[in-house]
């Protein structure tokens, strides 16, 4: 898998076009699933494999920005989000001591775009798999190697079988298999974050929008959607710390023991330590997004880092611009297709991953004078303000 150039591939047999190309998607995940449905729906038969032996209840909360919401609109699923999602109405922050700072209201962002909606990861796995038919999903299998021939990539799986496809798409997440298989060791770019999630009381927060706690070098946000809530912490430390699951309770009591609001309650509530995850705060930005006839969409080639909530809607952008470059396309003039795929996402993912760095350094910064004028930013920051930024980043067309 060494080719890096936009020429035509070789065939030595007939060449396929568009919905006749064997396709294989690799990841069951929100990319993969998204992308898999977006191809059925022009008439492809893509194989989708997913490591995972069933799609299980990982996750917490996440966001769709409208801009993935139009992609579920066009899969006849945008009814199925808004029944079991949740409509952020406001944006709260306050400083560490539970005093309030500003309280924004999206209305102008609604009445432009349409809502921003919270939803348990699983419940939007499960809407997107009504799309996806299920005698194309292989659970519990792995791609195992790859190898490039004139006739299509040759891959065989966990399973012991093995099949051709004219492209392999990995849409397998941050830690992605397939881009190190292809691109070797690709380095992921640490943001100075890491941060635990974990499910309390949804009584704790009265209202639907987002309640976040910004302290110096940490920050506690509740993010509510229908019949839950999520909490997600999180602390400036060097990579490589690690997490006990011992002491995980203890860490998240000791980095927040001087907040105020709700978070002394929170504190109090915390029971099961296995039942908190842990994680380092990484992104991901590659010069190149395919190779040959591979080419990866979603967090496995763009990861963003959480603090922006882009993740889920920009991996479904780029599931949505791939699957329309590959219905004007055929087996031979792929790497073209994929040129035309990257071309149009890289400027979008590379404003957004700034974006959500230069937000990140503006949340988590540890100087004590800092954290006033940002407090005190924040504070003079007006609704209309806020507009402006998400404006900025819902107004690119795909």
């Amino acid at each position: 898998m060494n080719r890096d150039d936009n020429t035509p591939l070789r065939s030595n047999g007939r060449i396929r076009y568009g919905p006749d190309m064997r396709v294989l998607i690799v990841g069951g995940g929100i990319a993969g699933l998204t992308l898999c449905g977006l191809l059925q729906q022009r008439g492809f038969h893509p194989t989708l494999v997913e490591r995972a032996p069933e799609f299980g209840d990982v996750g917490y909360v996440i966001v769709v920005w409208p801009s993935g919401s139009r992609i579920l609109k066009g899969l006849g699923l945008y009814e199925r989000l808004q029944e079991q999602g949740c409509a952020f109405t406001s944006y709260n922050i306050s400083n560490y001591r539970g005093k309030v700072i500003n309280s924004y209201t999206i209305d102008s962002v609604v009445e432009k775009y349409g809502p921003i909606i919270s939803i348990y990861r699983p419940d939007l796995v499960n809407i997107l798999r009504a799309a996806v038919s299920k005698d194309s999903i292989r659970m519990n299998t792995m791609v195992v190697s790859l190898a490039d021939t004139d006739d299509g990539v040759e891959t065989v799986f966990s399973d012991g079988s093995a099949g051709i496809y004219d492209l392999v798409i990995g849409c397998d997440g941050i830690r992605s298999k397939i881009r190190k298989d292809v691109f070797g060791e690709v380095p992921l770019r640490y943001s100075g974050m890491s941060g635990w999630g974990f499910w309390v009381n949804p009584d704790l927060c009265s209202h639907e929008g987002i309640i976040e706690y910004w302290g110096k070098g940490r920050f506690l946000g509740m993010w509510p959607t229908r019949g839950r809530l999520a909490v997600f912490t999180s602390v400036r430390r060097k990579s490589g710390v690690g997490d006990s699951v011992d002491t995980r309770i203890e860490s998240i009591r000791r980095n927040f023991a001087e907040f105020g609001g709700v978070v002394p309650e929170i504190l109090r509530g915390l029971d099961d330590p296995r039942d908190i995850y842990y994680d380092e705060y990484n992104d991901l930005r590659m010069d190149r997004w395919s190779r040959g006839r591979v080419v990866l969409v979603g967090d496995s080639v763009h990861a963003i880092l959480p603090n922006a909530g882009a993740g889920v809607s920009m991996a479904m952008e780029s599931a949505a611009v791939l699957a329309e470059e590959l219905c004007r396309t055929d087996s031979v003039n792929l790497p073209h297709a994929f040129w035309q795929y990257e071309s149009r996402r890289k400027s979008r993912v590379n404003k957004v991953q700034k974006q959500s760095r230069i937000m990140g350094k503006f949340i988590y910064t540890e100087s004590s004078a800092l954290s006033s004028i940002r407090d005190y930013v924040v504070r003079a920051y007006s609704s209309r303000q806020l507009f402006r930024y998400w404006d900025n980043m819902l107004k690119d067309p795909l």
